[in-house]
This record gives C-alpha cells, sequence and structure tokens, in this order.
C-alpha cells in the first residue's frame, strides 16, 4: 500500500500535464494509452520507488466507546459565610492593630491574646503579640529611666539604684541601667556610711571608727558631682571630725587613797584632783584600794562641751 502510494505521488502531476496537453476528441475517451516518455511500471520486474521525504502516517485514533459529554464544572466556587468565630477574630485583631496605633499596649495584649484563642496557629496573631509586648517593654524602660534620672537628681541614691536594677530586669543588656546602677551603688554606700558616722558619733572616739571617718570624709570631698544632700554631709562631718580630734579639759576627783585607773588612758594612782585632755568619746574609769570593793565608772566626753567632775572613791569594805 505504501508503494503504491509513492508511485501516485511520483505519477500524478506527469499524467495530468499531458491530459491537460492532448487534444480533444469527439467521444469519451474509454482508454488512456500510457505515455512514451513515462513507461508503465511492471507490478514484477521494476523495483519500488521510494521518497525519503515521506514518513509512514500515523495511524488512526482508536474509537472511543463512550458518548457521553464531559462533566461540566463550574467557572467560580461559591465562597464560604464567615462564621461567628470569624467575625469575633476579625473584630480582635482589628482592635488590637488600632490599640498598637496608640501605643495602648496592654489593651493590644489583650486584643490578641482573644484573637489567639480563636485562631492560635495565626503569625499575624502573634506578631501582634510581640509588638505590643516590645511596645510596652519600651515604654516601661523610658519611664524607669527617668524615675531613675529624678532620683539622682535629688541624691535619692538606694532609690535610684533599685529603679536601675528594675530597668535591668526588663532589658538586662541596655546600657544606661548598667552604667546607672554602678554610679548609684556607689554614691549610696558613701551615702549611707557618711549618715552613720554622723549619727553615731561617741564611737569616733575610737582609733579605728575615726579612721574610717576620715577615709569617708576625703572619698565625699573627691566625689563629682557634688550636689546640696553631699555638700552638706561633707560640712557636718568636718565639724564633727575637728570636734572629735580637739580635747576636752575633764575634772576627776578623790581621796588620794584609791587608785585611780582611766581605760585608753593608763593608771593615774591617788590623787584628790586631776585634770585630763580627753578626746570626745566614752571613758570607763576604775577606782581600787585593799580591803574595799572596787569602782566602776563610765565618764562620756562630748565635743566642746566639758563633763561634770568625776569622783572616785572606794568606800565599801570588803
Amino acid at each position: 500500500m505504501i508503494l503504491g502510494l509513492i508511485g501516485v505521488f511520483v505519477l500524478l502531476p506527469r499524467w495530468q500535464e499531458r491530459r491537460q496537453n492532448q487534444p480533444p476528441s469527439g467521444g469519451e475517451v474509454q482508454d488512456i494509452a500510457p505515455s512514451p516518455e513515462v513507461p508503465t511500471p511492471a507490478t514484477q520486474d521494476m523495483p519500488p520507488i521510494v521518497d525519503s521525504n515521506l514518513s509512514e502516517p500515523s495511524p488512526p485514533p482508536p474509537p472511543t466507546h463512550s458518548t457521553s459529554p464531559a462533566p461540566v464544572r463550574p467557572r467560580n466556587t461559591p465562597l464560604r459565610q464567615p462564621s461567628e468565630a470569624d467575625r469575633q477574630y476579625v473584630d480582635a485583631m482589628s482592635r488590637g492593630l488600632v490599640a498598637l496605633d496608640n501605643r495602648q499596649w496592654l489593651a493590644a495584649q489583650d486584643a490578641f491574646a482573644l484573637a489567639s484563642r480563636l485562631r492560635s496557629d495565626a503569625p499575624e496573631v502573634a506578631d501582634g503579640l510581640a509588638r505590643a509586648r516590645a511596645g510596652q517593654r519600651r515604654d516601661s524602660v523610658a519611664k524607669n529611666l527617668i524615675r531613675a534620672r529624678e532620683f539622682e537628681q535629688s541624691e535619692a541614691w538606694r532609690e535610684a539604684e533599685k529603679t536601675y536594677s528594675a530597668i535591668l530586669t526588663i532589658d538586662p543588656e541596655s546600657a544606661p541601667p548598667l552604667d546607672g546602677r554602678k554610679r548609684t551603688e556607689t554614691r549610696a554606700a558613701l551615702d549611707e556610711k557618711v549618715e552613720f558616722h554622723l549619727a553615731n558619733s561617741g564611737r569616733l572616739s575610737t582609733a579605728a571608727v575615726f579612721d574610717d571617718a576620715a577615709s569617708c570624709l576625703e572619698e565625699a570631698l573627691e566625689t563629682v558631682p557634688s550636689g546640696p544632700r553631699l555638700e552638706s554631709q561633707i560640712a557636718r562631718l568636718e565639724v564633727l571630725l575637728e570636734n572629735v580630734s580637739t580635747p576636752v579639759t575633764v575634772v576627776l576627783e578623790s581621796d588620794a587613797q584609791t587608785e585611780i585607773m582611766v581605760y585608753r588612758v593608763g593608771r593615774l594612782g591617788t590623787f584628790t584632783r586631776r585634770e585630763l585632755h580627753l578626746k570626745p568619746g566614752a571613758y570607763t574609769v576604775v577606782g581600787s584600794r585593799s580591803g574595799y570593793r572596787d569602782v566602776r565608772l563610765q565618764l562620756v566626753v562630748t565635743p566642746g562641751t566639758p563633763p561634770k567632775p568625776l569622783v572616785i572613791r572606794c568606800t565599801d569594805s570588803l
């Protein structure tokens, strides 16, 4: 069949050309003689003519047995009607976003928390909560920084230190509260030491306590900035240390038979009257006499004010 088709395609054009050039006859042509120029191919002896440009025709598609038409799908799927939970979610998210714009961080967190209960896996809910909490932290840090600096200006050092510490619980890596806490801790410690010495001047008669108070005074003088409170503390401590270091005249009276000893001063022996120049402070005076009970008295020397004469006699016999 293929060879026959090839012969048709090759010979048919030539046959049509010869037919057009043949003169018409009076009757119907029954037979057409083959042209001498185009010999009739022999079916047995002549080899088939093959055109390499022609390809084998594709077989026809197999017949389909189903005659029913394919189902037609609707072009637009009907939208699902929003439920009550959907409306509540949209309302909660809207209120949360408005609260964010107005910097109402707690109200925003409440709204986003409600939205989270309705759709816990929605990424926009987590983002809204994160933004609300971050805004609340920023505002809290800013407000506490203002309070801490106000405490510093009023020289309320311990309150300032506590406020800076509270800020660091919110933002541990923030530099301003870290520096502020270190600065106010030092000032608070100095303030408390100075106040302690001012309130316990009687202890300054002890050499170690006096030296500690003198060191506090030196530190206070070198501290900047100063401020009215520190300047007042420095002035009072200077006066106190000067008075404590200035001896006060003290008179002791006895019966010339009682041995007198003053702790931190020494043994004075027997006498009827004796003046001592003692620095302010508390002193213990002991009188002893053979055959009599010892006497122990307390002598308190205050700055700038001489005490009354102290009488020491042993009068209780054993």
